[in-house]
């Protein structure tokens, strides 16, 4: 599964912006997204935002709903492809 993600400040807060179907801005099948998306994404809050303006997120997103929908023309998106292994973020070994 491949998600279209971009990383925006909203409010002077840098967050991740992942561009989803409105099925998965809800909780539970949301909740598994952004759990799953995690480890792809830098340490950022991480919200979904469906074409229709929907939003959810781990956090409020009262203020961050409308802005996220009229950032997004302006973000460089990038895809995030889920069925490939996340990338290691340690260090290598020598």
């Amino acid at each position: 599964m491949k998600i279209e993600v971009a990383v925006a400040e909203l409010c002077s807060v840098r967050l991740a912006l992942a561009f989803v179907d409105a099925a998965w801005v809800r909780p539970g099948p949301g909740d598994a997204l952004i759990a799953r998306l995690g480890p792809y994404l830098p340490p950022l809050p991480l919200m979904l935002v469906d074409a229709g303006g929907g939003v959810h997120a781990h956090f409020q997103t009262g203020v961050f709903a409308a802005l996220a929908a009229l950032a997004r023309g302006g973000l460089t998106p990038f895809t995030v492809d889920l069925d490939l292994p996340p990338p290691s973020h340690e260090p290598p070994p020598f």
